[in-house]
């Protein structure tokens, strides 16, 4: 025990002694290896895709995307007293009720595996069971009115169906495995809990302040063009910002942005070094191999795609375009519809951000869950589909 106590508290220092190690005992090797022009070639060409992924992702996402998530996830959590979310949201609700409220929430709101991790953090943060929390986190991006009718113009409608219903299922069976494992999840140090706020916003203001900051977000994410979008979101925003001057103390106000500070500095590091790394490694994939392998139906082909779709990180909806193309190039039904399921609720940025919210463990056990569920889903689906 005391061993593993070290090795956790100087496990940087290990590493950094590895390295040296290595570097020590294959300098040579590994530097005549890199020399290689086709080498040099190949890692210039994943640095160059890593930084036009993390370009993509700033210019398509942080603005209408994120930014208003992060509000959101400030919002819940300086605005909104602990025993509003633990009514509804924790262990102590039914749980059916809690369940089917955060699966029903993840149906309204149309946002991808990054964009719901503020909302994830908010509600995590301010009292939400373990297992409700992580059934949003997995409905959120993966399914959605417009989900459906994308992936049914684009693939088919019995494909669709399929997957929206084990979406649906597995957002659940995920949260209830997380709830089974860890219990509520937390430490009672970690719940803030607040007493009720008789000064917070009631009735019509209140519908239409909360309603107002979720007509942002998803105006934000919608698949409509930029033209529309400009329209439609800066009206939203203005009115958001005279109700929010208008019905808000400036104690409020300065409680809100410190909280959404709080949000951007611990999450957007993490999202932003797994971008890059994601479409780094993306492009070191071998694309031939990858589509030969993906024709079969086996587990190792359905453990592959779920792969692919965790490392080749996609905007929300985008993975239906890309999809419909591994189809046109003879991907079997199986693996394609494991990559759909896995693509929009596991991504490299996403699980180092969950591990920093709710630890390794926690984090290792609901992508685990994720990776059998998809695979074995995909890979019974061939067999049938």
């Amino acid at each position: 025990m005391n061993l593993v106590k070290i090795i956790k508290k100087n496990w940087v220092l290990g590493l950094l002694g590895g390295a040296y190690l290595i570097i020590y005992l294959w300098q040579n090797q590994i530097g005549n290896f890199l020399a290689q022009k086709s080498m040099q070639a190949l890692i210039g060409g994943a640095v160059y895709q890593g930084w036009l992924g993390l370009v993509d992702y700033l210019s398509a996402h942080v603005l209408f995307c994120l930014v208003p998530a992060f509000f959101i996830a400030g919002a819940i959590n300086s605005l909104i007293d602990s025993q509003s979310i633990l009514k509804y949201l924790s262990g102590k609700t039914k749980k059916w009720l809690a369940y089917l409220i955060a699966v029903t929430t993840g149906f309204l709101i149309e946002v991808c595996s990054c964009t719901i991790l503020p909302l994830f953090a908010g509600i995590w943060k301010k009292g939400a069971g373990l297992g409700i929390a992580i059934t949003l986190l997995y409905a959120g991006p993966a399914f959605n009115i417009v989900t459906i009718l994308f992936t049914g113009q684009r693939i088919g409608w019995g494909f669709s169906f399929v997957r929206f219903a084990l979406s649906v299922i597995f957002a659940i069976l995920v949260g209830l495995i997380m709830e089974l494992v860890f219990g509520n999840g937390r430490e009672d140090k970690s719940l803030q809990v607040t007493t009720q706020d008789t000064n917070k916003l009631k009735g019509a203001k209140n519908v239409w302040f909360w309603g107002t900051m979720l007509a942002i977000l998803v105006v934000g994410t919608a698949p409509i063009s930029s033209n529309l979008r400009y329209i439609l979101i800066f009206p939203l925003v203005l009115i958001q910002l005279i109700m929010t001057f208008s019905w808000l103390s400036k104690e409020k106000r300065s409680a809100w942005w410190d909280e959404t500070i709080k949000f951007v500095s611990q999450i957007v590091p993490l999202l932003l070094v797994g971008v890059f790394l994601a479409a780094t490694i993306t492009n070191l994939i071998p694309k031939e191999q990858f589509q030969a392998l993906a024709s079969q139906n086996n587990l190792l082909t359905n453990f592959i795609a779920v792969m692919f779709g965790a490392l080749a990180y996609f905007p929300a909806l985008v993975e239906v375009p890309i999809a419909e193309n591994f189809m046109k190039l003879g991907m079997n039904q199986g693996p394609l519809m494991a990559y759909m399921l896995a693509d929009p609720v596991l991504s490299l940025q996403g699980l180092l951000v969950i591990r920093k919210l709710i630890g390794t463990k926690k984090m290792l056990v609901y992508a685990g869950s994720i990776v059998v569920l998809t695979t074995l889903a995909g890979y019974f689906y061939g067999l049938i589909g």
